[in-house]
Order: structure tokens, then C-alpha cells, then sequence
């Protein structure tokens, strides 16, 4: 008889545990006051910006790392870090963190999935006492940021992919499994698992919520 698998808890992170914007969005003002970005840095991004504005303009706004080129990696986690206690971790949502817990009391295996930047998933991760972060990494060439990402940015079919990869890796069994987000890019990672759960949705998403009888939260 076949040993059952596990069950897993994937939440987004963005709008879904904080809110109302994404963490990227709060930390980059953050990096320009504290001078770890300067002019020349957004200069190189809405250059690579302008030069490839033929392309989807949405998604190459959130890949478009080129202002990180150069820069220290170990500054900016520290910067994370600092960023996370002062602007994000007061919007954490507090029925959110709740629902987290009752996962771990449960046993289950807690995955925050986020395109977000990785120095920010980690944060949220510690903070939540989450077992796995997976989220956008930056890749360092000799000792720094080389200004690309290091992988595929987890968004859309990309972060169903990946818990596809997650759940045979801990022998999950998906119909046992638990997956929260908050916009329509999220519907590929719903519909992977048995208890699909839609919080503070976009209209979107809402419409398929409401057509595949997903249960709708507020967070």
C-alpha cells in the first residue's frame, strides 16, 4: 500500500501575508535614502527599460535588475533586514499570520512562494518561522551583484512549476495541500492543490474564485 504524502501550506506574500503593496516596491525608496542606490543605478535600469520597452513592460519592470549591478550583497541584506523591521513587518497582516500558525500546529510544511527578492522572502520567512522561502535571487558574480536574476522569478506558471518540484522533493501529497494568493497570476498555483484559498483578490481573480467555488478571505 502506498505510503500517503504530506501536506504543505504555499502562501504568497505580496497583498496576500503583507499589504497593500508589494515589498519590492517599499524597500527600493528604502535603498535610495540610505544611499545603497544612487543616480547612476536608476539610470541603468530605465535605460535597460527604454531599450527593451518592446517587450511585456509588467514583467520586465519586476525582472529588470540592472540597478543592482555592482553592488555588495551582504550590505544589502543587512539593508533587508533593516528595511523589513522598520516599513514591512508593521504591515504584516494579522489573520495572515494566524493562518500560518494553525498550518503549524497542524504539522503541515509552510512554503512562502513570492517574486519578491530573496533578502526580503528570507525576513518574512524567519519572522513567520516558515520552513522554505522561495522567491527572486540575484546573482552574484566574484564577491558581487552582477545586476540579473538567477533564476526564473517565481510569478504565474512559474511558481507552479516550482511547487511541483517542492512537493516531490518532501513527498507532498497535493490534494492534501493548501495554496493562498491574491491575484490572477495565482491561478496556476491554486488549481495545483486540494484547498485552494483566495485572499483580498484582485477582480480577477475574484471571478475565478467565485466560478470555481473557492473559498475568498480577507486578510
Amino acid at each position: 500500500m502506498a505510503i500517503p504524502g504530506k501536506a504543505a501550506a504555499f502562501f504568497d506574500v505580496d497583498r496576500t501575508l503583507v499589504g497593500p503593496h508589494s515589498m519590492e516596491r517599499l524597500f527600493i525608496p528604502f535603498l535610495i535614502r540610505r544611499r545603497y542606490l544612487r543616480a547612476a543605478d536608476l539610470a541603468r535600469f530605465l535605460g535597460y527599460m527604454a531599450v527593451n520597452l518592446g517587450g511585456s513592460s509588467g514583467e520586465l519592470l519586476h525582472t529588470n535588475k540592472r540597478h543592482f549591478k555592482n553592488k555588495d550583497p551582504k550590505e544589502l541584506d543587512r539593508l533587508a533586514e533593516e528595511c523589513f523591521h522598520m516599513r514591512i513587518k508593521p504591515l504584516m497582516s494579522f489573520a495572515g499570520r494566524q493562518a500560518v500558525q494553525e498550518h503549524h500546529s497542524r504539522g503541515h510544511l509552510v512554503v512562502l512562494v513570492t517574486g519578491s527578492l530573496k533578502p526580503l522572502a528570507e525576513q518574512i520567512r524567519r519572522e513567520l518561522k516558515a520552513d522554505l522561502a522561495v522567491a527572486a535571487r540575484l546573482e552574484v558574480t566574484d564577491g558581487t551583484l552582477s545586476g540579473a536574476l538567477a533564476n526564473r522569478r517565481p510569478y504565474g506558471p512559474e511558481k507552479a512549476r516550482l511547487v511541483l518540484e517542492i512537493a516531490q522533493v518532501h513527498n507532498l501529497d497535493l490534494a492534501q495541500c493548501y495554496a493562498y494568493g491574491d491575484h490572477r497570476s495565482d491561478v496556476d498555483l491554486l488549481r495545483l492543490v486540494g484547498n485552494p484559498r483566495v485572499v483580498n483578490p484582485s477582480l480577477g481573480l475574484r471571478s475565478e474564485a467565485r466560478r470555481h467555488g473557492w473559498p475568498i478571505l480577507k486578510f
